[in-house]
């Protein structure tokens, strides 16, 4: 059978799961259950909508937001947001099912009173930075948590956050006039707390608010911590601006907290002569073999990523005193086209001995040190090749 443009394409194999835990929570809008996928062996979330209203118009309404998460989480790609990999609705009974990641680990409130070390230097920046990255990623797809609170983040074997439920979430339109705001206020703006939002007595809901709550509740479970003092977090300011009540005093977005933390570990940090010796070294030598882009420059901005690919120039090269290639070794922090020298290679030693500085850094660290390599490498001049335009 021929497929055509514009038919419908139909996949009549169906898929099989088998029931893990047929009761992993449930709540106001239906309950989540753990599946396998015997195919190809691995564990999911299913999330069954299936609330009980008496009503028609709360029954359709509150459908409609689940579809809406639907909507929303697909649009999403991060990795401290939960995955969404499939969806079943079924609209005639105002039901379905979206199936999710799995996350092994626990509940935000869980992990900071249980799993963070009262003498340890990076477990609550850590957190705190991750949170950040995980909103500001919301934030720049255009949209609202809007439910901020323990359940709703959780954090996994590896410590790596997780943030989900997006079931009242909303894409920002800016024409939230508060017609819902009321069925809200207490689920979300927790009526009563000692600390609330300008935005919760004039009936509103943005991204700021979204700022404001979880600087809240990132505030209110550090402080219960065992043995918690204020040298275990670095951004005690950062956090405060964040839990000002009147919207216009908080940072303009997420984005902007996010280059506040640069600022804020480089005046903290102690460089000794010893880093410099490692840094400059190894970056001066990397700009040497550069010669210039043959586009407009590309480069690697996670730190992780710019490791691994360093590990994997040292793995091709396991049994060398020096790199083989100049251009893999570029390439482990530029994307983009460019020219460069083959010659002198460089020092096999040299780069495990910056690697080994690089990987003994804090995650902040780690991204401050390649933003300034980064910051070295775009001083290279861009030379396009006139011969590739048309005319």
């Amino acid at each position: 059978m021929v497929v055509k443009d514009g038919d419908v394409v139909r996949f009549f194999r169906e898929k099989d799961y088998i029931m893990v835990n047929n009761d992993l929570g449930s709540g106001s809008f239906g309950k989540t259950v753990v599946i396998r996928d015997s195919f190809i062996d691995e564990l999911f979330v299913a999330k069954k909508y299936e609330p009980i209203f008496e009503d028609q118009i709360s029954k359709e309404k509150f459908f409609k937001s689940f579809l809406d998460e639907i909507k929303i989480l697909f649009k999403l790609n991060h990795k401290n947001i939960v995955r969404i990999y499939n969806y079943y609705p079924f609209e005639n009974v105002q039901t379905g099912y979206i199936i999710m990641e799995y996350i092994q680990g626990k509940r935000i409130d869980e992990y900071m009173l249980e799993d963070i070390q009262p003498f340890g230097s990076d477990d609550l920046d850590n957190l705190f930075i991750q949170l950040v990255e995980g909103f500001n990623y919301i934030e720049k797809h255009n949209i609202v948590h809007r439910d901020i609170r323990e359940g709703n983040i959780l954090v996994d074997e590896n410590g790596i956050v997780k943030i989900i439920d997006f079931g009242i979430g909303k894409i920002a339109s800016g024409d939230d006039n508060g017609q819902n705001y009321d069925s809200l206020r207490t689920e979300i703006n927790r009526d009563g707390s000692d600390r609330l939002p300008q935005e919760y007595y004039q009936k509103e809901y943005t991204s700021k608010t979204d700022m404001f709550y979880l600087g809240e509740l990132f505030n209110r479970l550090m402080n219960k911590i065992n043995l918690f003092t204020e040298d275990m977090f670095s951004y005690r300011d950062i956090l405060n601006k964040m839990m000002e009540s009147k919207p216009e005093e908080r940072y303009d977005n997420f984005e902007e907290i996010i280059n506040e933390f640069s600022k804020t570990k480089f005046n903290e940090l102690n460089v000794t002569e010893d880093d410099k010796r490692i840094y400059q070294k190894f970056s001066d030598r990397l700009s040497n073999k550069l010669s210039f882009f043959t586009e407009k420059p590309d480069f690697i901005n996670d730190a992780n990523i710019f490791i691994s690919n360093l590990e994997k120039v040292l793995i091709k090269n396991l049994f060398e005193d020096y790199v083989q290639d100049n251009f893999s070794l570029i390439h482990a922090v530029v994307n983009s086209d460019f020219t460069y020298k083959t010659s002198p290679k460089e020092p096999i030693e040299d780069v495990r001995e910056f690697l080994d500085w690089l990987k003994g850094s804090s995650r902040e660290t780690q991204s401050l040190i390649l933003e300034n390599i980064i910051s070295k490498l775009s001083t290279k001049p861009i030379d396009y090749d006139l011969a590739e335009l048309p005319f």
